[in-house]
């Protein structure tokens, strides 16, 4: 009995297999109709936007907020104690350089000038008594020297007289010996010779007092004229006195150091001043002719700034209009706290436009090829130190190695491996393999091959 219904069943399953069998052997119809079944599909190109190389100016460019400062910017301080007579200005007001912005009321600095201009009038008096002196003292030394020449001729004539007295007196005593004449001729003649001797030796003593006088007037002479040189020296230190004393007298006009701009006031009528750094200053002035730009650069591109390098300024205050300029000075060392390099751009401000504390962004051009040959950033490939692009040529997408340049964040130069007529993929040219079929569909902005900016 077990024995025939396990035949019966191994029976039905081998009928099953056979009808499942037949049945996956017969084809539908539909499929055999179907050309799709009987021919595989072609693989469909991928769209990729593709530009041709474009030569124009490329910068290399260092982009950081900066703000503005006064090139200038100074506290106005009283270096003398004294009650404020009248202030002139205010905040905001603009002013020139020697313009007066305050006064103060100094009596005894005042008083103290006018009596150091007394005196430089004393010390031109006493010059002048000085150079009169010279004067009469000259009008001695000649009076003197007349004097001595007279002594001198009547020094000669007195020995003259002696000379023919004695001749004449040894003549008589000659003519007396030889009783050619009576004694009372040879005692006229001894007479006359002792009369001319005295008188010679008056005329000698005459000459020492001439002498003695002339000596006299020469010296004072001298003394007059050392008294002119003390009078001018007197005159000079007066003078110096007096500066000195007009000197500190104008600090009593406080005055603007340069041109610009009243920012701050500190005094009014009637305060008393506190001269130095220690009190507080009357008033603080911007130079408004001139403003500095200062811009923070970041430690990593501090090296690419230099003196002399473009700078373009851009201010909200200006509707963003770039103002251009140079950069004048660098600190060289980095700031300790926030790791960057103050750079600093000054501006001509004629106008008075820029303000100080406006906010500014700020460009730096540290390098700028003005016809570089370009490709978009975004369709570079780089692979360590190596760089790609991908051209298109008959309709595949091949790698081409090129040796890149600068780059402005846009746009990077291609300094080799480019010649500007190729198709270049835009964006995404990694995603692309190498030989794989595309469809080219150039950018709007792509020009035609070659062409230039």
């Amino acid at each position: 009995m077990r024995s025939k219904n396990r035949c019966r069943r191994l029976g039905l399953a081998a009928a099953s297999a056979i009808v499942l069998a037949a049945l996956g052997c017969e084809e539908p119809i539909a499929a055999k109709d179907d050309p799709a079944r009987t021919k595989p599909a072609a693989p469909t190109k991928a769209e990729v936007e593709v530009v041709h190389p474009l030569r124009q100016a490329v910068r290399r460019t260092v982009e950081q907020p900066g703000r503005v400062e006064a090139a200038e910017l100074t506290p106005i301080h009283a270096k003398l104690a004294g009650y404020a007579r009248n202030v002139a200005v205010d905040i905001g007001d603009r002013v020139q350089k020697g313009q007066v912005l305050a006064e103060l009321d100094v009596p005894e600095i005042e008083a103290d000038a006018a009596e150091k201009r007394a005196e430089v009038d004393q010390a031109e008096s006493r010059h002048a008594q000085a150079l009169a002196a010279v004067k009469v003292a000259q009008a001695g030394v000649e009076q003197a020297e007349a004097k001595w020449v007279e002594v001198q001729a009547s020094i000669k004539k007195a020995e003259a007289d002696l000379a023919r007295y004695r001749s004449e007196f040894e003549r008589a005593q000659q003519l007396t010996r030889d009783r050619a004449v009576t004694e009372a001729v040879l005692d006229e003649a001894r007479n006359r010779f002792y009369a001319a001797e005295a008188a010679r030796d008056a005329a000698r003593a005459g000459a020492a007092s001439a002498q003695a006088a002339r000596s006299e007037a020469k010296a004072l002479l001298e003394k007059a004229r050392s008294d002119v040189k003390a009078a001018e020296s007197g005159i000079e230190v007066a003078r110096a006195t007096a500066r000195h004393a007009e000197a500190l007298l104008g600090y009593a006009r406080i005055e603007a150091p340069y041109d610009g701009t009243v920012i701050r006031r500190f005094v009014d009528t009637g305060h008393l001043t506190v001269p130095g750094p220690q009190g507080t200053p009357l008033f603080i002035v911007s130079r408004s002719d001139l403003v500095t730009v200062v811009v923070g650069v970041p430690e990593a591109q501090a090296g690419s700034v230099h003196v002399g390098d473009r700078a373009l300024s851009r201010f909200q205050a200006l509707d963003g209009k770039p103002v251009e300029g140079k950069v004048s000075r660098t600190s060289f060392a980095l700031d300790d706290a926030s790791r960057t390099l103050r750079t600093e751009i000054d501006l001509p401000n004629p106008e008075g436009v820029l303000r100080p504390g406006l906010y500014a962004n700020v460009s730096i051009i540290t390098e700028e090829h003005p016809d570089a040959l370009t490709i978009p950033a975004t369709a570079l490939i780089r692979d360590g130190a190596k760089a790609f692009c991908v051209c298109i040529i008959d309709g595949k997408a091949h790698r081409r190695p090129v040796e890149v340049g600068i780059t402005d964040g846009a746009v990077v130069e291609i300094l080799s491996g480019l010649k500007g007529d190729e198709l270049v993929v835009k964006a995404n040219p990694a995603a692309l393999t190498e030989g794989q079929p595309v469809e080219p569909v150039e950018s709007k902005e792509s020009p035609p091959a070659g062409a230039k900016p």
